[in-house]
């Protein structure tokens, strides 16, 4: 015979109602009792009904994430963050890939909202602010968005600190001397490809380096895509001594091209790197990039999303937040700087 709350309370000589508190992981418990009734749940192995409570609490105790690529690694650690956080406060984790489709982004917006999840954390494409504000809206389901800013949306939000970090890579560059420096970046459209932009050309401006559109070659975030605009830029023949990549894939597939033409970094051409994907720390030679923040993201989010969810009632009166998670520089070899071994030197501007 399966366990009850009843047996649980009985043997904790609490009421039911506290019981129901410490499974639902409520606050109003005294510390001591929580422990006691956990040890008797975990003695007795209790299971909970969870459709039963989810019924009465008319919550499903499940969020969607929201990715436009699942192979891409920065969302999968940020997934992982996001999945141990809310794991912790009882909440499971249902994600959906979009592959840069907008259409598929709708379809996975309409397909979370009929499995009633009770919020969601999207890396939207930016191109679906309309549907957004038809869906999401009168459904009054909390939403976190990383990655990518939607204009004219109250929404939580969470990003890197684009514009400094990518001002720190370039920065770095030109204390290194460098003058042509080459930008391969995502789409300016999105938050990320807009401010990292930014950022590279408020480094320019700081030392009185004029902005050149032929250095510049905007594609998408694939390892391919960097190749081929890495392949371009080279074929053009204008003199570049250094390359800013927007993130980690674009940067291994500009180390490809470089390769091809038997060119060596930094020895003929200096690289950095938004994002910091171990892989760029195995690399030849290890990537400079900004020190990796997934982590950071991904528990920002969460603890957004629950600040709403625990609001009850006055979860959509509460004012939006944006985080900008903080970014500091990885300095390795790729730039210049000499490393031993591979490990990084965490700085934040300075040439080592």
């Amino acid at each position: 015979m399966h366990p009850t709350l009843k047996d649980i309370a009985q043997l904790a000589q609490v009421s039911t109602k506290t019981v129901s508190r410490v499974i639902n992981q409520e606050y109003l418990v005294r510390e001591t009792t929580r422990k006691k009734v956990k040890e008797i749940i975990h003695k007795l192995g209790y299971q909970p009904n969870d459709i039963a409570r989810s019924l009465k609490q008319k919550k499903t105790h499940t969020i969607g994430y929201i990715i436009p690529d699942i192979s891409n690694p920065f969302f999968g650690m940020v997934g992982k963050a996001i999945e141990q956080e809310l794991r912790m406060h009882g909440y499971s984790l249902l994600i959906g890939s979009t592959n840069n489709d907008p259409v598929l982004e709708k379809e996975t917006l309409k397909l979370l909202v009929s499995k009633k999840v009770d919020g969601i954390i999207f890396a939207t494409l930016g191109k679906t602010r309309n549907f957004l504000k038809k869906i999401l809206v009168p459904f009054r389901i909390p939403v976190v968005i990383i990655d990518n800013k939607i204009p004219g949306l109250c929404f939580d939000t969470v990003l890197h600190d684009n514009e400094s970090g990518a001002f720190l890579l370039t920065q770095h560059l030109l204390r290194h001397g460098h003058r042509d420096i080459a930008f391969i970046g995502g789409p300016l459209t999105q938050t990320s490809g807009f401010f990292r932009m930014e950022g590279y050309r408020k480094a320019l401006q700081s030392e009185n380096i004029s902005y050149r559109e032929t250095l510049i070659r905007i594609t998408d975030w694939q390892v391919e895509s960097g190749y081929r605009a890495a392949l371009d830029l080279i074929e053009s023949g204008i003199h570049f001594s250094a390359i800013f990549s927007a993130n980690s894939l674009i940067a291994l597939g500009i180390l490809k091209a470089i390769r091809c033409y038997k060119m060596h970094v930094p020895q003929d051409v200096a690289l950095v790197s938004f994002d910091g994907m171990d892989c760029t720390e195995v690399t030849e030679p290890p990537l400079t990039t900004i020190v990796a923040v997934e982590k950071d993201i991904g528990l920002s989010a969460v603890q957004l999303l629950l600040t709403r969810l625990e609001a009850g009632k006055e979860k959509n009166n509460l004012p939006c937040s944006e985080v900008l998670v903080p970014v500091k520089l990885a300095v390795r070899e790729s730039c210049g700087c000499r490393s031993s071994l591979g490990s990084a030197k965490i700085i934040c501007g300075k040439v080592h």
